[in-house]
């Protein structure tokens, strides 16, 4: 858990913004940022593959292909550190009303998204061996009718049980004294 002082500037401004009039941060914490998770397995997969046969472009059409061998490895290869780069600059932020999330949608624009909290609101988890893991919220469509669905939630969280145990504790009803 970070504090919100400890946010850098931009940072701090973006979840100023996204709070509710009256709202407080509970919770503030960031991604474990790391240059391989599973959205940057495809890039991996696609760089050696464009590796593979842009070096037999070349072999094949000479110092004509260069350019080619270079735009085809650049591209995927950037992309694990652009993933990381947008892990480094997304915030998450729990509240007594929301769980939000916020991330950078280019240089200057952001995306939040909010869920009011409630019991049973985290439909999967998953935990890793070192304590880190998701906590997944629901799930969005694929883009241009596409099936698949996309888990929407807080990724790479360090201290997953202590997030767990505060959501329960913030959402799960009071017991009702009989007497």
């Amino acid at each position: 858990m970070k504090s919100l002082a400890s946010l850098p500037e931009e940072l701090h401004e973006q979840v100023m913004r996204a709070m509710l009039p009256g709202e407080e941060p509970l919770w503030v914490a960031q991604p474990i940022p790391s240059l391989v998770n599973r959205l940057t397995i495809p890039s991996i997969f696609f760089t050696v593959f464009a590796l593979f046969f842009s070096v037999l472009f070349v072999a094949i059409a000479g110092w004509v292909g260069v350019p080619f061998l270079l735009i085809l490895i650049a591209i995927p290869a950037a992309t694990p550190f652009l993933v990381r780069r947008r892990m480094q600059r997304t915030v998450y932020l729990l509240t007594a009303r929301r769980a939000l999330l916020l991330r950078p949608e280019g240089r200057r624009s952001w995306q939040t998204l909010a869920w009011p909290l409630a019991p049973g609101m985290v439909k999967e988890r998953v935990l890793r061996a070192d304590g880190s893991g998701d906590l997944i919220f629901g799930y969005e469509g694929g883009k241009d009718g596409d099936s698949t669905a996309v888990p929407m939630g807080f990724f790479n969280l360090p201290e997953l049980r202590r997030l767990e145990q505060l959501l329960m504790d913030i959402t799960e009803p009071l017991p009702v004294a009989k007497g």
